[in-house]
């Protein structure tokens, strides 16, 4: 069996996925400047290969139709955003995905934002560079006061897996923690030291809210004018997931005014910020550009959950990672 992966692969899952059939890995990162594969180009690769592997590079329809010999795709994200689920499922593909694989890194950098906006790292590091010692007759030590996590209370609007493993890390580190999730269940969460609650009670209570929700029709902008006044007067907000759960202007306006304190992003829409664009003067706000998932271990853990998925798959079992199950019946069928 042919096997095309366009993602990199690490890690014991690497030996395995070997042992299914035969790899080519040519991983879209590794190339300077990066290199996405789609359509035309992708087709071409696909003569006679049976498992594509992809982290970002899209998976349309015509891909479907012109790959004959396709019989499995692999996703190593959570969310499989670039893989037209329709037309695979159309297909009689099944898609697997890789969900929480990056769940601690990003809640790692999650609790390295509020580290670093709380206690103002990035801008007296700039201070420190600059040559600022006194500002407005002000020393250091004067400007810069910042709780320590175990007196604060940090509110997270969703908890799946990143959520939980930020709120267990916060947890541990003695700070209290809140949830907002619908669809999470309150004594999951209560082992991890994390307490259901209410979005009003999150925004009211919070000294900083942490954002680990996906982007749906229902969370788009669920943060505006209304959801940032109900935050505590000099409270932080952190977002380690996608900008686009808050909307921009309430959220700058928030910042403008004083009564959000600071602010710490890994997102941004169209993942870059124009250099005219407000957060980039703000001093108390720090930016990183989309790096919560860039770990040798997240690359360990996709790499391990497709190869798990795959061997399912290939043995006539079902995988919980499979985004369409309803083609397996067809799938299991055809291999027999």
């Amino acid at each position: 069996m042919k096997i095309l992966s366009l993602a990199p692969l690490a890690g014991p899952g690497l030996e395995k996925l070997r042992s299914l059939g035969d790899l080519e890995i040519d991983p879209w990162i590794e190339h300077v400047p990066i290199r996405m594969t789609a359509g035309p180009d992708l087709i071409a690769r696909l003569d006679g290969v049976e498992v594509l592997i992809v982290e970002p590079d899209p998976v349309f329809g015509d891909v479907f139709d012109a790959a004959p010999s396709l019989r499995i795709v692999g996703i190593c994200r959570g969310d499989p955003v670039n893989i037209d689920i329709p037309a695979a499922t159309k297909a009689g593909i099944p898609v697997l995905r890789a969900p929480g694989r990056n769940a601690d890194a990003v809640a790692e950098l999650t609790v390295g934002l509020i580290i670093a906006v709380t206690r103002g790292i990035v801008a007296s590091d700039a201070d420190v560079r600059a040559g600022r010692w006194v500002i407005d007759e002000r020393i250091p030590q004067q400007r810069y006061h910042g709780n320590e996590i175990g007196a604060m209370t940090f509110g997270l609007v969703g908890c799946g897996a990143v959520g939980r493993a930020a709120g267990e890390k916060l947890a541990a580190l003695g700070g209290t923690v809140l949830a907002f999730d619908p669809y999470a269940d309150a004594d999951d969460l209560k082992q991890l030291g994390i307490e259901l609650a209410s979005l009003d009670d999150v925004l009211s209570r919070a000294d900083v809210v942490s954002v680990h929700a996906a982007v749906t029709p229902e969370t788009r902008g669920m943060l505006g004018e209304a959801e940032f006044a109900k935050m505590k007067q000099g409270a932080f907000f952190v977002n380690a997931a996608r900008f686009a759960i808050a909307q921009e202007q309430p959220l700058l306006d928030a910042l403008r005014s004083g009564h959000l304190a600071g602010a710490a992003f890994d997102h941004f829409e169209g993942e870059f910020l124009p250099a005219d664009h407000s957060l980039l003067s703000m001093s108390n706000v720090v930016l990183t550009p989309h790096i919560g998932g860039q770990t040798p271990q997240v690359v360990e853990n996709h790499t391990q959950a497709i190869a798990d998925g795959l061997e399912a798959l290939l043995e006539g079992r079902e995988s919980p990672n499979v985004v369409n199950p309803e083609v397996l019946a067809e799938f299991f069928a055809a291999q027999r």
